[in-house]
């Protein structure tokens, strides 16, 4: 199935393709909730001035290779309530130019997020939208900062995948490697027709058999006892909340060497990078958050977990797709969080055993199938009672280039519309060798301040695990 003539011949045939549960259950609380969980990368670039006719032309040679791009959202006659991508050849994908000054390079796309993040998915429309964010006095200029932003519904992308068709679109722009454009991918599958393909049905039961005591047990045990950052009112309605309140980000970074002594640092003490940024989290957000009962305090951390890699076949990051599951919640008491470099590696050798014994128990396939059933039951009053601390979602290394052509690749920025959180969102991606943490969360439902300090105690106590505390700049 990997022929040009077999994968031409598919595109032919497969001219619809129904959204899976989960997918299903995005699409709609982006359309209740303002666009809530849309998500965006900005391409910080360096270089000569972008046409915007050159713009459209490398966005549409990504629509001939992701029918998710070529592809409107409608309704599914055959079933109420749920949605359909169909493929149309002749969408126009909301493609712009935003004309800024140069000394506003900086945050010139915040301000174009706030005002439009709470544009919900829209029946009949494409599901995807790129801007372009440059000074037009700058057309003379090779090396002048430019900005590109890409934007999807989080129904049909993650954010690999999403990543990965950000450095296309540079790759396009350049017209470097074009080959790849030549060509339709398939209509990628869903994270739960993945998982099932990957295990017999029997083996699917014992993993949910298996899962289901645990889970309960947790929930028991763990949901009354967790203490979160405060809270405004705000939080009391959702309706409220999605017309009130905007998402705020704050970002930190670690340099390549710095990320590279962390990443050694990781490996002499045989954690993953994963452990040691959660460790450095929940040290950071124990001296934020509400308690009452010192001795029952606990800190809950839920991690989301990418499911490509662990299914049979796997599926490449380039299907812009859907596959975001997670690994059950870790939870630590309070009292017991560290405040020395030593304390946090033992913290997050203690965080790396729970990862993966949850992996190794196949609980992100679990989650993976039942993730509709819970996103489609919060749509409309998310139970605010039961969830953690915060979330942490690691993006990983991400398949970026230091040059495409002309332009130099600066810095890369996530961001998602969270309008409805009540708990931190941490995101955690390494590009071109550089980590990037980015702290969100809706305000005013959560503060500003507390985002921000977030933010710097997590890089703070990063520079103290790999001992250069006294090379920390904010």
């Amino acid at each position: 199935m990997t022929s040009k003539g077999h994968r031409r011949a598919s595109l032919k045939q497969l001219k619809q393709r129904l959204m899976g549960p989960a997918e299903n259950a995005l699409i709609a609380t982006s359309q209740q909730h303002l666009g809530y969980m849309k998500v965006g990368e900005v391409l910080h670039l360096q270089g000569p001035y972008i046409p915007i006719e050159n713009f459209i032309s490398a966005v549409r040679r990504l629509q001939l290779r992701h029918p998710f791009l070529r592809s409107r959202l409608e309704s599914n006659p055959a079933k109420p309530g749920t949605y359909l991508l169909q493929e149309d050849h002749s969408l126009d994908l909301n493609v712009i130019e935003l004309l800024r000054n140069r000394s506003d390079h900086a945050n010139f796309w915040r301000e174009q997020w706030k005002i439009r993040e709470k544009e919900p998915a829209v029946v009949g429309q494409g599901l995807a939208e790129f801007w372009l964010l440059q000074d037009p006095n700058d057309d003379n200029d090779d090396n002048s900062p430019r900005e590109i932003v890409v934007i999807c519904e989080h129904s049909i992308c993650d954010g690999l995948s999403l990543s990965t068709v950000a450095h296309e679109l540079l790759l396009s722009l350049s017209e470097d490697n074009t080959n790849m454009f030549e060509t339709s991918l398939n209509w990628p599958i869903t994270m739960e027709a993945a998982v099932r393909r990957t295990f017999t049905k029997w083996n699917r039961v014992r993993k949910y058999g298996k899962f289901i005591p645990t889970a309960l047990y947790w929930r028991a045990t763990s949901c009354r006892r967790t203490v979160r950052i405060p809270l405004t009112p705000a939080h009391d309605s959702t309706s409220e909340m999605a017309k009130n309140c905007q998402t705020e980000a704050f970002y930190g970074r670690l340099n390549k060497e710095a990320t590279n002594n962390l990443l050694e640092k990781c490996r002499s003490e045989g954690v993953t990078m994963t452990s040691a940024i959660g460790s450095a989290v929940l040290c950071a957000i124990s001296k934020l958050v509400n308690t009452k009962k010192e001795h029952v305090d606990e800190l809950v951390l839920a991690l989301t977990a990418d499911t490509r890699q662990r299914c049979n076949p796997q599926i490449p990051n380039h299907d812009l797709s859907f596959h975001a599951s997670a690994t059950m919640a870790f939870t630590m008491p309070k009292r017991e969080i560290p405040t020395t470099s030593e304390g946090m590696w033992k913290l997050a050798m203690t965080f790396g055993t729970h990862l993966k014994n949850s992996l190794d128990a196949g609980h992100i396939h679990v989650l993976a199938m039942m993730l509709g059933r819970l996103y489609q039951k919060n749509i409309h009053q998310p139970n605010y009672a039961e969830v953690p601390t915060c979330i942490i979602s690691n993006w990983g290394r991400l398949p970026f280039q230091e040059q495409y052509g002309q332009w130099q690749l600066i810095d890369t920025t996530p961001f998602l519309n969270l309008i409805l959180t009540v708990m931190p969102y941490i995101f955690v991606q390494t590009v071109n060798g550089n980590l990037t943490i980015g702290i969100m969360g809706s305000v005013p439902t959560m503060s500003s301040n507390v985002l921000e300090d977030l933010c710097n105690g997590t890089i703070r106590n990063l520079f103290l695990m790999i001992e250069e505390i006294s090379t920390l700049r904010f």
